[in-house]
């Protein structure tokens, strides 16, 4: 979700690559803060993987907590805060931050909790949809970049020489095994309770964009400012001796 924040901060090019590479660390930390408690009292496995809908995570809670106050309100500590915070968060609009935008993404994502109340399968289509709709996302820049040689990356304030074919060639073919890993099912035989949908939701989202784009996006969407490879190179600082 990094590289989506390229065109709303400053010098983008030397503060994602920081952020990423910053996101490792931070995450493996934290990510083991979280986990170290849970695995150390974690419930029987046959018990979570007995459950109905295939989402343990709310029963797990629960059983960890011991009730079922108590493990609501873990699960919405770990994995709601960050829904509401964008409401208890905002300014006003002379702050130049996007107010309605935050609150729309925060009932899209309360819309799309409701689904699992109706069909733990439709729930599990979107939650599948969004890791491949977020790789590929991730994976066109990097192919393009692929097909054109890497010629529009010359001056990157980091770069790998030739071991960067190397990484966006590996990059491209992990995502590619995800999104097919996330479009499968989990069990087999298959049947139409167990199949997986993200796949057809993956598509019904790209028709809905494509036409979106070619009746207003293209009218709209002008894209950041780009200054042609030739104007750059005039730029560039010449040293004399």
């Amino acid at each position: 979700m990094t590289v989506s924040m390229a065109e709303e901060v400053h010098n983008p090019s030397e503060t994602l690559p920081k952020a990423i590479s910053w996101s490792v660390p931070i995450g493996t930390i934290w990510g083991i803060a979280l986990l170290l408690p849970i695995l150390f009292t974690l419930p029987d496995i046959s018990t979570l993987l007995a459950v109905p809908s295939g989402q343990p995570i709310g029963l797990m809670f629960t059983l960890i907590m011991g009730s079922t106050a108590g493990g609501f309100t873990l699960w919405f500590i770990i994995f709601g805060t960050g829904m509401f915070s964008a409401i208890s968060t905002s300014y006003q609009p002379t702050s130049d931050v996007p107010d309605n935008a935050l609150l729309l993404s925060t009932a899209i994502q309360m819309l799309l909790g409701t689904i699992y109340l109706g069909s733990s399968t439709a729930f599990n289509a979107f939650v599948g949809v969004a890791v491949i709709c977020l790789g590929i996302s991730n994976a066109m820049p990097v192919a393009v970049s692929l097909l054109n040689g890497r010629s529009d990356i010359p001056d990157a304030p980091f770069r790998l020489g030739r071991l960067g074919w190397v990484v966006n060639v590996i990059a491209v073919l992990w995502i590619t095994f995800s999104v097919v890993l996330f479009s499968m099912p989990a069990t087999i035989p298959t049947t139409q309770a167990t199949m997986n949908y993200a796949s057809v939701v993956f598509v019904g989202f790209a028709v809905i964009s494509a036409v979106w784009y070619l009746v207003n996006g293209r009218f709209q969407y002008t894209g950041p400012p780009l200054v042609p490879t030739s104007k750059l190179a005039l730029t560039q600082p010449t040293l004399s001796c």
